[in-house]
């Protein structure tokens, strides 16, 4: 018998080929894939999304090619557990995997990812970037899982050649001197190295916008972190046409409840802000810092779209971008002064929802910029990529094509989306909870570092903290309603389907773990 989730999230295999075709006229070869993924970047960050001043051409020019997902939620709104999951396909209370659980990737659960899966089956491989698993049995051999790679663990640097962190070393023979050029230069290097008979599927794994190469654009100073002191400050920043005066005289306004009390949001009893959260985003607790932050993270946007302009040449160039895929997303938001607090691992829109766009030269013209308002999951993508190369999907994988929806934007879909972070460094609670139409349930249970499975089981726990929001009338999030509706039947059904999502995934985590070799850490 089909799970809850598995019934809600089950492909519809007769759908999967035949949709493809649906689409438009396709290359008689399997297509080219290429996946890019920034970090950090909130949903409608780009113009063509609504942003009112940042400068998006060429990320514009893909939205106007593609089909965008408005709803898109990420499964995971942190850093290394996002990125398993969109690797394995299934939520961290599944794979086991993530900052603060217990458990490390193990080669057998990498063998069952959509790159394994992909070169498996005839396809080069390529990574670049940040790679972000970091707890993993095979650490240090990241490379050999791909015929192409330039990737690294941790956090690098702005300017990599500028520190001898293992994270930056893999970068100090490169050309270029900042990060993202590094990424273009990059992705030159895997389209110069490609066999030619075969497709290829490339993950790009961008470290912009994340506060590690904001902080890092200047770090000549003592207050470097806190990014009090203007970037185009540092001389190597003079003159550039993104990283020095860009956005410094837009005006524009930082949320206005910046620096004022985080309390009035989540009580201090349950997320303590003076416990990891102020300390690491400094900058959003202070309204000079905030305003600098935000043209730095719009800059790196800008610096990112750049990239994807040289790629999108050297596609068109080489003759392959008529038979390449490519899919944009972001591995969470974040959180900039918003509620009076920064950082994500929270379940607001503002971190848990992230852009998401596919560009497929199939598309008929007639499809090309539109938009779909469907509950998406980032645990769709690898299954979405696996589609498109015609292969079979693995049955742990909990998302859905998105391929099917393309094609048929009235296929019946979900209507309604877990959501989990488990992340509990920095006081973080344990938070779940289910967008449902137009409604958010969110709660939320004191955290536990290393936990284990028994940890997030919460059917014997009354939580900490609820929320619930009303995101036609209130899509900032700001009312929560929770007291208002706390004697109806629509609240307590809600919270019925959020107790039924979290013990489903807790049963599966179980079977999963019969199943398969995990490795504590």
């Amino acid at each position: 018998m089909l799970t809850v989730i598995q019934f809600l999230l089950a492909i519809p295999v007769f759908f999967l080929f035949v949709s493809c075709q649906q689409l438009g006229e396709r290359e008689p070869v399997p297509p080219n894939i290429i996946f890019l993924l920034t970090d950090d970047q909130r949903d409608n960050t780009l113009g063509s999304m609504g942003h009112p001043w940042v400068k998006t051409p060429n990320l514009d020019r893909l939205v106007q090619e593609g089909i965008r997902f408005t709803n898109t939620y990420i499964a995971e709104p942190t850093c290394s557990p996002s990125r398993v999951a969109i690797f394995t396909g299934m939520h961290e209370r599944k794979n086991g995997i993530g900052f603060t659980s217990s458990y490390e990737l193990t080669e057998m659960q990498w063998e069952e990812t959509y790159p394994a899966l992909l070169r498996a089956a005839g396809y080069y491989t390529g990574f670049i970037g940040k790679f972000g698993v970091e707890y993993y049995t095979f650490r240090g051999r990241a490379s050999e899982k791909f015929d192409f790679w330039r990737g690294h663990d941790g956090w690098t640097k702005f300017f990599p050649k500028d520190f001898n962190k293992a994270s930056c070393i893999p970068y100090h023979d490169a050309e270029e001197d900042m990060i993202t050029p590094i990424m273009g230069e990059s992705i030159e290097q895997f389209l110069k190295s490609l066999p030619g008979n075969k497709p290829f599927c490339l993950s790009v794994s961008f470290n912009v916008p994340h506060g590690s190469q904001t902080t890092s654009m200047y770090t000549g100073c003592d207050d470097w972190h806190s990014m009090m002191t203007p970037a185009n400050e540092n001389p190597n920043l003079k003159g550039h046409p993104i990283y020095d005066t860009l956005y410094r005289k837009t005006p524009f306004e930082i949320p206005e409840e910046c620096a004022l009390d985080p309390y009035q949001f989540i009580p201090q009893e349950v997320l303590d802000q003076d416990k990891g959260r102020s300390m690491t985003y400094e900058y959003s607790y202070n309204p000079v810092a905030c305003r600098e932050h935000h043209i730095r993270y719009y800059q790196t946007i800008t610096g990112f779209d750049r990239v994807v302009g040289g790629l999108m040449k050297s596609l068109e160039k080489s003759g392959l971008r008529k038979n390449t895929i490519i899919i944009y997303a972001s591995d969470h938001g974040l959180l900039m002064g918003e509620y009076g607090m920064g950082g994500k691992a929270l379940l607001f829109d503002l971190t848990s929802k992230i852009p998401c766009l596919i560009i497929d030269p199939a598309i008929p013209d007639r499809m090309k910029g539109k938009t779909l308002d469907q509950l998406v999951s980032s645990l769709d993508i690898p299954v979405t990529i696996l589609d498109y190369a015609g292969l079979q999907v693995p049955e742990h994988m909990e998302g859905k094509s998105l391929v099917p929806l393309m094609a048929n934007q009235n296929l019946p879909w979900r209507e309604e989306i877990f959501l989990e972070n488990l992340y509990t460094g920095r006081d973080n609670p344990f938070c779940e909870g289910i967008r449902q139409g137009n409604w958010k349930y969110v709660r939320m249970y004191d955290g536990k570092l290393n936990y284990h499975e028994e940890d997030v089981d919460f059917r014997d726990r009354k939580p900490d903290f609820e929320q619930l929001f009303n995101l036609e009338e209130d899509p900032g999030e700001y009312q929560n309603l929770i007291g208002e509706y706390e004697r109806t039947a629509f609240l307590q059904e809600i919270r019925a389907k959020c107790w039924e999502y979290s013990n489903d995934l807790n049963n599966q985590r179980e079977a999963y773990m019969e199943s398969r070799n995990v490795q504590l850490r």
